[in-house]
């Protein structure tokens, strides 16, 4: 607010779920001293609840992973045995949530029974929303896809206030930053699916929603399912923007009511720069390699193979946070990242052992 009154005019717009709720939440008092650019507190409820988003995507048509919602601790323990393993325990939303994972991944019904009781335990969140909002009090509880990780396609965008104007971007995940799931820190530029992009419009249509977007899929039994929404800027933005495609001036002209300069950028942006780029956030990806180094006992030819490819799209790699000009951001992000990671070290240093001993005792039997 104080920024607002000091400095009348500016749209607000969000780059986090956090935001994107406080935003619209306050949005009659952000409007005093702001352009708001936000869809109704209806419409982001359900993309910002789990259960919800799911539910919608179903009555776009979209396919979705199979999930589970039990309300008592008698349903729930009828399901544990008959749940298609593995399964990941889902937070319900991230809206006020005090951790930043995305979740655990199961094996087992013994295993489940133990993390989800961890789950509810260890689960902070700063403030509870209003309680017609966001019930957090559940985790939500979905199959998971076992090699999705390395398949996660975004559908990224912009849909303006009245729905008729629309563009997209496709990428790949390629790296994320923590296993066996995480936010990803590698994508690669992908051509444009007509097939996602029409999904992902109908989702908005029934979403009522408008404005910047991502949407990710992953191909589950031959067919494309939803698995998330982002309803704001995302990591990769910079990517879309070096393709074509400039988000934050579409949504600040459709927030200013600026509707033939609107009609025009959309018009231009569906044209897509074709060069083969990708997104890299440099620091975080030689950070995660030089730890797998330190705690990893696996071989070497995964890191090397993930330096290669740094070095192989060098000349054609967007990273926003490095500007020889202005260093500064690249400090802050670096800072950043070393907080974040010291943060989730018992957790990655868990995850990196499990995964090298598995592929240890591989390699002893494939040996023998």
């Amino acid at each position: 607010m104080a920024i607002g009154k000091a400095n009348p005019g500016l749209v607000l717009l969000p780059t986090s779920d956090q935001t994107a709720w406080i935003y619209t939440a306050n949005a009659a008092a952000l409007a005093q001293y702001f352009l708001m650019y936000q869809p109704s507190l209806e419409s982001i409820r359900r993309i910002l609840d789990k259960k919800l988003l799911t539910d919608a995507a179903i009555q776009a048509g979209l396919d979705v992973l199979p999930s589970w919602d039990p309300e008592t601790s008698d349903e729930l323990r009828k399901l544990v045995a008959t749940f298609p393993y593995p399964m990941l325990i889902k937070p319900r939303t991230h809206v006020q949530r005090l951790r930043n994972d995305k979740g655990v991944v199961v094996e087992t019904p013994d295993e489940f029974s133990k993390q989800y009781e961890t789950f509810l335990v260890r689960e902070r969140y700063r403030s509870a929303p209003p309680a017609q909002s966001i019930d957090f009090q559940r985790p939500l509880l979905q199959q998971f896809a076992v090699d999705g990780s390395q398949n996660v396609q975004s559908i990224t965008g912009f849909i303006d206030r009245t729905g008729e104007l629309f563009v997209s971007r496709r990428s790949v995940k390629v790296f994320q930053r923590s296993q066996p799931i995480g936010v990803g820190i590698c994508h690669e530029a992908l051509p444009a699916s007509l097939e996602l992009s029409r999904m992902v419009y109908d989702l908005c249509r029934e979403l009522n929603y408008f404005g910047v977007f991502e949407a990710e899929f992953i191909l589950f039994n031959g067919r494309w399912a939803m698995i998330d929404f982002n309803p704001r800027f995302y990591n990769q933005t910079g990517l879309d923007t070096r393709r074509g495609m400039p988000l934050p001036l579409l949504a600040f002209l459709d927030a200013s009511g600026q509707t033939d300069a609107l009609s025009e950028a959309v018009a231009k942006a569906q044209v897509e720069n074709e060069s083969p780029l990708v997104f890299c956030d440099q620091f975080t990806l030689k950070a995660i390699l030089l730890a797998q180094g330190i705690v990893s006992r696996a071989p070497r030819a995964n890191r090397q193979r993930w330096r290669a490819w740094s070095r192989q799209h060098a000349a054609h790699c967007v990273d926003v946070a490095i500007d020889k000009s202005d260093p500064m951001p690249a400090i802050v992000h670096a800072l950043s990242e070393i907080y974040l990671g010291v943060r989730a070290l018992p957790q990655f240093v868990r995850t990196t052992r499990r995964k090298s001993l598995a592929s240890t005792v591989l390699a002893e039997k494939l040996l023998s």
